[in-house]
């Protein structure tokens, strides 16, 4: 990764979830990211940590999940890693799924790029914070209302940072 990295190294377990949360929460903070990015990256982070502890780690105590970010001038970069078998992302991307199986598609229109490595093992997902915008706030809303049943208020101009 490039830029200043950091990385968490968590246990396959539910209640590490928290830390994430809390990860989310401090970047924001430190970065002054807007009510919006601080919203999709947890939605994307916690439903990453998700996916990895359900269906990477398959919840097996003996593994861990790892969670790599990078921060340049221009984007955050977040990495969620498992030890499980991985898949076939291409394929799965290209399959119609059920309500249920929707969590990559959730984790794409709340992010501005999502990429998968080591055989599905890895996903990397990355937010362009130095591209903050009322048009690209506007689309990730509209996005995040279709995938859940929750609306969003617009955000006010001069309370975006």
């Amino acid at each position: 990764m490039k830029g200043n990295a950091n990385s968490l190294k968590l246990k396959s377990s539910a209640h590490e979830l928290n830390k994430v949360e809390n990860l989310v929460e401090s970047l924001a903070d430190k970065y002054y990211l807007n009510d919006t990015y601080f919203a999709n990256m947890m939605v994307a982070l916690t439903e990453a940590f998700n996916n990895a502890l359900v269906h990477g780690n398959k919840k097996d105590p003996s593994k861990n999940i790892t969670l790599d970010f990078s921060i340049t001038d221009k984007e955050m970069i977040f990495e969620i890693s498992d030890e499980g078998e991985g898949f076939d992302h291409l394929m799965f991307l290209n399959t119609r799924h059920d309500e249920n199986m929707r969590g990559i598609e959730l984790i794409q229109s709340v992010s501005d790029k999502v990429e998968f490595s080591d055989n599905g093992r890895c996903i990397a997902i990355h937010f362009n914070v130095a591209s903050v915008n009322n048009q690209i706030s506007q689309s990730r809303m509209t996005a995040f209302e279709q995938k859940t049943d929750v609306k969003l208020k617009p955000e006010d101009e001069t309370t975006r940072n």
